[in-house]
């Protein structure tokens, strides 16, 4: 029985090209109605399993299934279930911006293009330039209109990749805004190099190296893994001293300084056990004054260098 609520299943595909396995029995899945991250360095094999998943490239080995189906390269069909942004996505520059849009509904068999063109342009914030020349366009709004084709069929799965790569700060927070909307009605498999923005918009990763899958699952359920036990960040006043832990079980300092009026402590207990609540008290119970106590977990960025580097 398919289960519909994951929306693609990749199962143990792989890619060899001549004299190297490019990809290596890769296998995830991505639920419907998340945006999933994928990423990976350079040369990773990431741009070759998206390619995959996207009907461009037949596996060597290996399913994918979308929405419940084998993605089949030479079916339209699928074609028009995914909405692709590539790096650099298929403008032309010669096209004028509404034209172009035209062109790519007619592609996927639209039953309504003028309607789905004129919905897609307003909500990218296109209808001023919708007569213009791409190759005239800001790197910004080549971007937009980028989009605007992967979604002027309304595919209820898109593949992002690197869609913000490059663009100036207020463009950047525009389109992430946009795309965090999208996920109200759309499945997004998103890749990016910038691991912060990868954090505000996934609620799922998936980290590949070497051709292989290093880490996938839910971005929390990551962070906990690679926390390795219970990080805290402790502060007190600027003259106290942390008081000895060791009945809370074993733990260390991992860093002691003073920011403003506050000492702050940074502890790693060796049990995952959050025991917040008992040293609130031993602290109070000492005479001091708790200022700061919070979890710390792992930036995205952490995770991903141990998953690519430690592992080869």
């Amino acid at each position: 029985m398919v289960n519909m609520d994951k929306i693609l299943v990749v199962d143990r595909i792989t890619k060899e090209f001549p004299g190297r396995t490019a990809v290596d029995e890769v296998s995830f899945e991505v639920a419907k109605g998340s945006i999933h991250g994928f990423l990976g360095p350079n040369g990773a094999g990431k741009s070759t399993t998206m390619r995959m998943i996207a009907g461009l490239m037949v596996p060597t080995a290996g399913t994918i299934t979308l929405l419940g189906e084998p993605v089949v390269a030479e079916k339209l069909y699928h074609k028009n279930l995914i909405g692709l942004l590539p790096e650099n996505p298929p403008l032309y520059p010669e096209m004028r911006v509404e034209a172009y849009l035209r062109f790519v509904a007619r592609l996927h068999r639209v039953p309504k293009i003028s309607e789905a063109v004129d919905k897609v342009l307003e909500a990218l914030a296109l209808t001023g330039v919708r007569h213009r020349l791409i190759g005239n366009l800001s790197k910004g709004y080549r971007q937009r209109v980028g989009l605007a084709q992967a979604l002027v069929f309304d595919p209820p799965f898109l593949i992002l990749d690197e869609p913000t790569n490059g663009l100036d700060p207020q463009t950047v927070v525009e389109l992430r805004e946009f795309i965090k909307k999208l996920a109200d009605h759309k499945t997004i498999l998103f890749s990016s190099h910038v691991l912060p923005e990868v954090e505000q918009l996934c609620d799922h990763i998936t980290i590949i190296h070497h051709g292989r899958i290093r880490a996938s699952g839910d971005l929390r359920e990551i962070h906990r893994r690679f926390r390795q036990g219970l990080v805290l960040k402790v502060g007190l006043l600027e003259h106290e001293t942390l008081p000895d832990l060791s009945v809370l079980g074993k733990y260390e300092v991992t860093h002691d300084h003073v920011v403003g009026h506050e000492r702050r402590y940074g502890v790693v207990f060796e049990d995952d056990r959050d025991c917040r609540a008992e040293l609130g008290r031993l602290i109070f119970d000492r005479g001091l004054h708790l200022l700061t106590i919070q979890i710390e977990s792992p930036e995205l960025e952490d995770i991903f260098l141990h998953a690519t580097e430690t592992k080869q």
